[in-house]
């Protein structure tokens, strides 16, 4: 009876990341981590563990998700390559940084008010860019310029956090590189998101094998290698990739600055729910 009611948990769990990730154009791992720890928690992992197997666990869905987006982008010509290369071999470093401070040196309870005010912060951003100037914002949509030089540099420090802030929190990282593109560097929005999901296939392959490598004794509720759990991605990231295109028709019919505000609640909620 358990083992039904936390298969039907992943279902429906499969879903709503699905559906809230093509909604709102985010790899989930915000809402993911947090529920993971919980069903974990239900299934009697230690709170040290849970968090742990929620992040490894994670990234191997956004690593499975990651894939068919950036596929899809790529054949629409909206995956920049170059930059995607140079954020993910950035990134690889940062992820290598945040495994080893995770596993190494960040308790369960640490770990988790951590996350819960990083959902924080993520969500008082948000509700600040909304009072920015739509007029700018979609001006800057507009300019296609990504032919510049490169400024490594930036690119680089970028792709370094991304791939630290994945590692230890379990995302994609698409909610940060997103912006900076976007903004920063005057990438077209659909350009953005684009070159953000094919750096997200490298840095979340990058911390998910740094998950895997770790050595965690087999269990036969999780069936996982080392902190990620096989039985839980692979009910998750399937249902999660087919639904997503729901979410994503329903985007095209919703103004923005309303899922916007969708997902700055959520993540609130989420994240003082954590801290608490």
């Amino acid at each position: 009876m358990m083992d039904l009611i936390i298969i039907l948990s992943l279902v429906i769990l499969g879903m709503f990341i699905g559906f809230i990730s093509g909604l709102l154009g985010i790899g989930g791992g915000f809402i993911l981590v947090p529920i993971l720890i919980y069903l974990f928690d239900f299934m009697g992992v230690s709170d040290d563990i849970s968090v742990k197997m929620a992040v490894g666990t994670s990234l191997f869905v956004i690593f499975l998700t990651s894939i068919a987006g950036a596929h899809k982008h790529s054949l629409n010509k909206n995956v920049i390559w170059k930059y995607s290369l140079i954020l993910g071999l950035f990134g690889i470093l940062g992820s290598i940084v945040g495994v080893k401070v995770v596993v190494d040196y960040l308790s369960g309870n640490l770990h988790k008010v951590l996350f819960g005010i990083f959902l924080i912060l993520i969500s008082l951003n948000i509700i600040y860019s909304n009072f920015k100037d739509k007029n700018n914002l979609d001006m800057i949509n507009n300019i296609i310029n990504t032919c510049h030089n490169i400024n490594y540099k930036n690119v680089g420090i970028m792709g370094f956090l991304t791939g630290f802030l994945s590692s230890i929190f379990g995302i994609g990282g698409g909610i940060i590189v997103v912006p900076f593109l976007n903004i920063f560097l005057k990438f077209p929005i659909k350009s953005a998101i684009g070159t953000s999901l094919g750096m997200m296939t490298i840095i979340s392959l990058t911390g998910l094998l740094g998950y895997m490598i770790n050595p965690y004794p087999f269990d036969y509720n999780l069936y996982n290698i080392g902190y990620v759990s096989l039985f839980a991605g692979l009910i998750v990231a399937p249902i999660a990739m087919i639904f997503s295109k729901y979410g994503a028709k329903i985007a095209y019919k919703t103004k923005s600055e309303i899922l916007r505000n969708i997902l700055s609640i959520i993540l609130m909620i989420v994240g003082i729910k954590m801290v608490i």
